[in-house]
């Protein structure tokens, strides 16, 4: 299996020729400062011991639930490149290391600077073409809060309504967790109290980070919410 010594090998020269980066725990890069959106690169192990897995990965702070120091969130698969004789990320292969930091220099790093600000992430997830589209509604919900579309989050709302205000599965630990989130919003999101959901929804990014390796990375910034035209 990958062992830490040798992920180092390939975090030491980005993080000396890049600001910005540091390591909270052994196979994770993040981008900081960290805001709505934790970005990070990993070296996924595999069953393999010459065989990892180079990846971005973009994770959002304020839904609660979310595991910041062990949660992925979306992430993507770096390949090789063209040039490249070997198709695995092999460490028995003395050229994946250089490899390894190109492409996450050239590729990773770009695109995980570009996706820093929420509308950008939501931009790239939008299209079901290129990356899975957020599956649980919910979650969905609470992040067309935090970009300030109500509509669209009131839409989503009055399908989840019924089963939660009702409550029709008390004895279900998952759906309690879930209503709970729902029932928090619900009030304001329908009275359109902008300034009562940034709250709800800084509170939930605070709980998330506070006691994490990333906090002291951590700037707490205004949501879309807050700054859109309402």
């Amino acid at each position: 299996m990958t062992t830490a010594r040798q992920i180092e090998r390939i975090f030491a020269p980005l993080i000396k020729r890049n600001e910005g980066l540091v390591v909270s725990s052994a196979g994770f890069i993040w981008l900081t400062p960290v805001h709505h959106v934790a970005c990070r690169v990993l070296i996924e192990r595999s069953s393999d011991a010459d065989i990892c897995w180079p990846q971005w990965a973009l994770l959002h702070t304020f839904i609660p639930g979310w595991n910041l120091s062990i949660s992925i969130g979306e992430r993507g698969q770096l390949q090789r490149p063209a040039s490249s004789k070997e198709r695995f990320w092999r460490w028995s292969d003395p050229s994946m290391i250089d490899d390894a930091v190109s492409v996450i220099e050239t590729e990773a790093l770009p695109l995980l600077h570009s996706m820093r600000k929420l509308e950008a992430f939501a931009d790239l997830f939008e299209d079901g073409d290129y990356r899975r589209r957020r599956e649980w509604p919910v979650d969905r919900m609470i992040f067309e809060i935090a970009l300030g579309n109500l509509d669209a989050a009131r839409a989503i709302w009055h399908g989840l309504a019924p089963d939660n205000r009702e409550n029709r599965h008390p004895d279900s630990d998952s759906f309690q967790q879930t209503r709970n989130k729902i029932l928090a919003v619900a009030d304001p999101l329908l009275a359109g109290d902008r300034a009562a959901l940034a709250t709800i929804l800084h509170g939930w990014e605070a709980a998330n980070i506070r006691g994490t390796k990333i906090e002291p990375y951590w700037e707490p910034t205004p949501f879309p919410l807050e700054t859109a035209p309402g």
